[in-house]
C-alpha cells in the first residue's frame, strides 16, 4: 500500500528501542517483516525513563488535528 493510508508502527522507548535497528536487532527484524506493508518509525531515547517519556508524549505523538489541514475527516 502506498500513500497516507499506510499503517505505521511506532517504536517508542529508551535505549532498547534506540538500538533496535543495529544489525540483527528486533527493530530491523520488524522493518523486514512489515516491509511494503507498514512504516516502522523509530523514537528511541537512550537514558530516558517513563517519567521523561510522559513529559514529551504530546510532542512525539501529536494530535491528529495538529497534523491535518481543514480537509481531514
Amino acid at each position: 500500500m502506498v500513500g497516507p493510508g499506510r499503517p505505521q508502527i511506532v517504536l517508542f522507548g529508551s535505549s532498547i528501542v534506540q538500538y533496535s535497528f543495529i544489525n540483527g536487532g528486533w527493530g530491523a527484524t520488524l522493518a523486514d517483516v512489515y516491509s511494503r506493508t507498514a512504516d516502522i518509525i523509530l523514537r528511541g531515547y537512550g537514558g530516558w525513563n517513563s517519567r521523561y517519556a510522559l513529559k514529551v508524549l504530546d510532542q512525539v505523538f501529536p494530535k491528529v488535528h495538529k497534523l491535518c489541514s481543514d480537509k481531514c475527516s
